[in-house]
Parts: C-alpha cells; sequence; structure tokens
C-alpha cells in the first residue's frame, strides 16, 4: 500500500521559530557607496510585534549613547549594526564614502533570485557621457535591460552572479575623449534560503509505530515576508507536493514504506527550489509470536459427514500475515489465507476416514514464518449397534409422548362421564324430607314455609311437585319458589263455614275437610329441566 493513501496528519510549524531573530538595517537610498557630502539614512527594524522599545547602534563595534531612536542620518564611512530588547544584533551594514569621479553603487543586500540594479555615477554635473559599459570580473557585461544611460538590470540573478563588478565612461570634452573608470564592488549574492535538512525522528521505525519528516531550512530576516511550500518524497516518487507545511506526519509506516526519502522546498514567487539531503529508512518488522491451532469439535471426535473447523491464531504480528493449514504426511497446503489480522479459520467439509490423521498451521509475515502443535483428528464412523441404540431412543420417546397424550385424553373424558352420572342419579332421586308445616291464623293470612330442604340440591332449580292430602281444618297449597327451599302457602277455614262457589266450583268443598293440593311436576321433567340447567352452567355446586 503506498504511503500516501495513508492518513496524512499535516503539522504546521511556524515559520517564525526557523528565522533568526536578528535586527535588520535598511539603507535609503539603498547603496552602499556614496559621494562624499551625500547622507544615507538608517533604519533599524526588529521582530516583534509590540514596538521595538529600546534600540541600540554601534559604529565599528562602538555603542553610541546618542543614537537611541529607531532612524539615524550619518555621512561618514564605517560598519553600522543595530539591537533592539527584542532582537539580536543586526548584520553590519558597510557604508563607503568615496571622493572618486565615477563610483559604481550596489544594493546593500542581494539575494538569489532578484533583479540586480547597478549603477554607475560620476560626480561631474554636466558632462556628455558618450559611451557607459559595466563589467564583471573584467568581462563586459551584455545583453542586459539598461534602465539609463546610468544603470542596467540583471533580473533574477544567482549565486554565481557573486563577483567583482565596475564600470566604465567615455565622456567628449570640447573635442577630445577620454575614459574614466570605478573602483571594483565586490558583490556576494546571498542564499534566498539553504538547501534543506531531512530529518526523520528514526531511521529504522517499528511497523505499526508513527514516522515524522521535517524539511528543515531558514529564511533571512531580509526576506521574511517570503514564502516557501515543501515537497516530500520516496524512492523519486512524491509523497505529499506543494505544500505550506514544513512538517509531515505519518501515523503508521509498514515494512513496504522503506526506502530513500528526501525533501524540496521552493520559493514561490522567485522560482527557485533546493533539495535536501537523503535519508535511508528502513522498517522493522514485528516478529510473530504465539501460534495456536484450535479445533472444533474441541476434543478431535469428528462424526464421518461432519465438518471441521481450524482456528489458527497469533499472540503477536503486525501486518499482513499468511496463515497456512497442513496434515501431517501431505506435502500439500490445504488452505492460505493472508490477511491484516492475528487469526484465520478454514473450514473442512463433510470429512470421511481417509482425513484422520494430524493436523497444524504456519504463520509468515514475509520475514519470520512460525508452526504451530500438532493435533489429533479422528473421524468416527456409525456401527450399527450405535444406530440400533439410536432407534430404541427415539421410538422410546415417541412410545412416552403417546402415553402422556392418551392420559391427558382419558382424564378428560372422565371428568365428563362423572358429571353426566352426576346429572342422572339426580334424575332418579326422589323428592324427600318433606316437611309440612302448618300455621293457625285467620282465614285472609298466607304465609310462606319450607316443605322441604335437600341439602344435595342444584342451586337456582326449581322443582315443581304436586302432592294431594286431606287433612282436617288445613289446605295446604305448594308453591314453587326460585331458590333451594319450596314454600307452601297455607289458608286455614273454619270449620262448618260453608265457602263461596259462585266463582270457582273447586271452592264448594266440605269446609270441614281440609284439602291439601301439591302440585308436583313429573320427575321426567324435572329431570329434564335439571339437564337444561346444567348444560347452561358448566360448573356445578354442591350444597
Amino acid at each position: 500500500m503506498p504511503i500516501w493513501e495513508l492518513l496524512l496528519v499535516l503539522g504546521l510549524v511556524s515559520r517564525q521559530t526557523s528565522i533568526a531573530k536578528k535586527a535588520v538595517v535598511h539603507l535609503n537610498p539603498p547603496w552602499t557607496t556614496i559621494f562624499s557630502g551625500e547622507k544615507v539614512t538608517l533604519t533599524c527594524q526588529g521582530f516583534s510585534s509590540s514596538k521595538p522599545g529600546k534600540i541600540w547602534w554601534y559604529n565599528n563595534q562602538q555603542v553610541h549613547t546618542n543614537w537611541s531612536t529607531d532612524s539615524i542620518e550619518i555621512n561618514h564611512a564605517g560598519g553600522y549594526r543595530c539591537q533592539t530588547q527584542n532582537s539580536d544584533l543586526s548584520d553590519p551594514v558597510n557604508l563607503v564614502v568615496s571622493s572618486d569621479s565615477l563610483i559604481l553603487q550596489t544594493p546593500y543586500s542581494v539575494f538569489e533570485g532578484d533583479t540586480l540594479v547597478l549603477k554607475c555615477r560620476g560626480k561631474h554635473e554636466g558632462i556628455i557621457i558618450k559611451y557607459m559599459t559595466y563589467y564583471k570580473d573584467e568581462s563586459e557585461l551584455s545583453d542586459f535591460s539598461k534602465n539609463s544611460d546610468l544603470s542596467i538590470s540583471i533580473p533574477q540573478i544567482h549565486l554565481n552572479d557573486s563577483g567583482k563588478y565596475h564600470c566604465k565612461r567615455s565622456i567628449k570634452y570640447i573635442e577630445s575623449f577620454w575614459r574614466e573608470k570605478s573602483e571594483k564592488v565586490e558583490l556576494q549574492i546571498q542564499e534566498l534560503f539553504a538547501p534543506p535538512e531531512l530529518k526523520v525522528t528514526t531511521s529504522e521505525p517499528t511497523e505499526g509505530s508513527p514516522m515524522t519528516l521535517s524539511c528543515e531550512t531558514q529564511i533571512p530576516p531580509q526576506r521574511s515576508d517570503t514564502e516557501l511550500h515543501f515537497s516530500f518524497f520516496r524512492d523519486g516518487r512524491i509523497i505529499l507536493s506543494d505544500r505550506k507545511f514544513q512538517q509531515l506526519q505519518i501515523p503508521a509506516v509498514w515494512s513496504k514504506d522503506s526506502g530513500s526519502y528526501y525533501c524540496k522546498a521552493k520559493a514561490v514567487t522567485k522560482n527557485i527550489q533546493k533539495q535536501s539531503n537523503q535519508v535511508m529508512i528502513s522498517v522493522k518488522k514485528i516478529p510473530i509470536s504465539g501460534i495456536l491451532l484450535d479445533i472444533q469439535p474441541s476434543g478431535g471426535q469428528v462424526p464421518k459427514g461432519k465438518k471441521l473447523v481450524l482456528n489458527c491464531s497469533i499472540a503477536q504480528g503486525i501486518g499482513n500475515i499468511t496463515f497456512s493449514w497442513h496434515k501431517e504426511g501431505i506435502d500439500a497446503i490445504l488452505g492460505e489465507k493472508t490477511q491484516h489480522s492475528l487469526q484465520a479459520k478454514f473450514v473442512l467439509s463433510s470429512l470421511n476416514e481417509s482425513d484422520t490423521g494430524k493436523y497444524y498451521c504456519t504463520a509468515s509475515n514475509g520475514i519470520d514464518k512460525i508452526s504451530s502443535l500438532r493435533v489429533n483428528v479422528t473421524v468416527k464412523i456409525r456401527s450399527p449397534k450405535n444406530m440400533a441404540i439410536t432407534g430404541i431412543t427415539i421410538a422410546l420417546i415417541s412410545i412416552f409422548i403417546l402415553t402422556i397424550v392418551s392420559l391427558v385424553v382419558y382424564f378428560k373424558f372422565l371428568r365428563k362421564s362423572e358429571r353426566r352420572s352426576f346429572l342422572s342419579l339426580y334424575r332418579a332421586s326422589p323428592i324427600s324430607n318433606v316437611q309440612e308445616l302448618v300455621y293457625s291464623n285467620s282465614s285472609t293470612q298466607k304465609e310462606l314455609v319450607p316443605i322441604y330442604d335437600n341439602g344435595n340440591s342444584i342451586i337456582k332449580h326449581i322443582v315443581y311437585s304436586e302432592l294431594q292430602s286431606t287433612q282436617e281444618g288445613k289446605v295446604i297449597n305448594v308453591t314453587p319458589v326460585v331458590g333451594d327451599v319450596v314454600y307452601a302457602e297455607v289458608f286455614l277455614n273454619e270449620q262448618g263455614k260453608e265457602a263461596n262457589n259462585t266463582k270457582n266450583p273447586s271452592e264448594n268443598k266440605d269446609p270441614s275437610v281440609i284439602y291439601t293440593e301439591i302440585r308436583i311436576e313429573e320427575k321426567a321433567k324435572a329431570a329434564e329441566r335439571s339437564q337444561d340447567a346444567a348444560e347452561n352452567y358448566e360448573n356445578v355446586k354442591f350444597f
């Protein structure tokens, strides 16, 4: 897997931390060579978000206590430096004051990628200049654009443009010509930034561990506004390109990430690019260990036709692990899997007697290879005796289930039969315990008295009984009432009093005879109603 496909965590390194915190001296005008009598302004710039505070100026290593502002005006030759309370001592500015008639003016600091401006100045004004020529190391400079008769511009200069420069001019005075030559000025082109240095946390990381790459370089204080972009490479292939980050953090490296690494830094506006040193990185593998073969079913006893599961696992190992399964005595590999895991399974289905034997597995990370212990596997064949026992067992279980079902059905039927037997017995039983109660009272008085009390009667079952009895001086009419008691209506008539028979002929009976009428329903009818009541009410209660 290519490293650039990994999750890249980019860390931004502050540009200010890589810049030397030196103060900088700026010149206005920017020339380091001036004629005597001319002046130049020097300004001290510190590197702080706040005001520079106190400032110290130096001339030829001596502190000038009377110079306390950030800008001073001078007209004397010498080396000038400054310092603020928030910055280090600046680089020196060597100012040259010349009394020559012709001088070559160059900038104070020139960096690669800049446009170099050279200015040749004469002391006397009004002189007609016929020719102006510029030289570098005694070689004439040509093919450069001229800003005027006094200066030229050299764009995109390089470090090899450093050297000694001077100029010549040809002037016409009346009718004669003569030549003037300036003093040579040694010009040193400075690096915009040094070639970056690639630094790594370790050149031999372990698989799975993080790694940090840093592309380190510095921008000079005079060009602190220069923007750099960084790129990282492995074996000539780009990992991360053209970003504003000096640091690349990789969460985890693997053996395939080994190789030669380097980085490049590029100035965006100057089109200057520099490459770092190369660092060889070798990613170490973690040795695999603790291999174990586990089988299912456990114990190694597998019935014929069933499957066998071989689970191979390791206790330690990082990266892609190749697992393979083997049977002792067979050269061919039963199965093989490569995956980013500490365990893998292999299944043998529908085993036969020939599959009996010793099994083992191996694990490899490409460098180390280890094997597990042998595990015995026996394929069992079912004998006729075992099959018979199995058949008998199934038959016994079936008989037991059928017996339970039969008993349930039987007891349910028996319960229903007992209920019907009870109803039949009730139909055949005579009415007993009839008690005749007589109340002596007036002829108009009527009371209800219990005529029988049957402790085994059915609640809310009405029995109509009809009995006739002739007793002296009494008439008892039995009237059924809902409940477990039958009440009688008793009417008393005085003896010898004639009954009124105008409306009902049955009332013209002998008043001396007491007719007792008890109406009794037929037994079959009562039994039929009892059966209907029992069927309407499933729950039977006894009293």
